[in-house]
């Protein structure tokens, strides 16, 4: 079917492309509700580990404590994913902050000696208690759950608990355009289901169509 036969039938049954995303927008328009506001924050904490006093040493005693500290910096970022630290952090809140509220609100990651949380909720004042009492949790208990620290590793939160708007996601941003294009889809689809289906004979080439011979053509000026 050539490119001009199309561009024909959309025309001719143009009001079934329209009336779809009309009636998809109107309804759109009036169930819409607006998304619930969101809030977002950043914590990022370096992860300290002193160096052994050696006197005497056949390396540099600052490497080891380098990468002793990367190591710690992973397994507090692995701790701030597990229910242990969701609890914890939820006890230290108090707010009738649950721990699932606090796992929810949480992602953990780390780069070399810095651990990362993002904080993601829908209420200002808990997520601001969650970040609170995360850099309490971190500070306070990590030579309980990493024995192996001795007397803990120093971490120090390198931000306060700043809680910001967050952005719309994308699809609260798209949902309105997408309903609208899958109404003219549809519309479409009608369109080329009733030229399909239409039994009349409008033009010369519907004549053809059907193996008649031409004989005359009466213009519509």
């Amino acid at each position: 079917m050539e490119l001009r036969t199309l561009l024909k039938i959309l025309r001719r049954y143009w009001y079934l492309v329209v009336i779809p995303p009309v009636l998809v927008g109107i309804f759109t328009l009036v169930t819409y509700r607006a998304p619930a506001p969101g809030y977002t924050a950043t914590l990022r904490f370096s992860v300290g580990y002193a160096p052994e006093q050696q006197a005497m040493s056949l390396y540099d005693r600052n490497y080891p404590a380098w990468l002793t500290s990367e190591y710690i910096a992973g397994g507090l970022s692995d701790w701030a994913k597990t229910g242990d630290f969701a609890q914890a952090v939820a006890n230290e809140a108090g707010q009738n902050i649950s721990a699932g509220e606090a796992a929810g609100s949480l992602v953990s990651d780390h780069l070399r000696s810095i651990v990362v949380l993002y904080l993601n909720g829908g209420d200002a004042d808990k997520l601001t208690a969650i970040g609170n009492a995360a850099i309490k949790v971190l500070q306070q208990r990590n030579q309980i759950v990493f024995p192996q620290n001795g007397a803990g590793a120093t971490v120090t939160a390198l931000d306060g608990v700043v809680v910001a708007p967050a952005a719309p996601s994308l699809r609260a941003r798209l949902d309105i355009p997408i309903r609208i294009a899958l109404g003219l889809v549809l519309g479409i689809v009608l369109a080329f289901v009733a030229y399909y289906l239409d039994p009349r004979v409008r033009d010369r080439a519907d004549v053809e169509a059907l193996g008649l011979s031409i004989i005359g053509e009466i213009p519509k000026r």
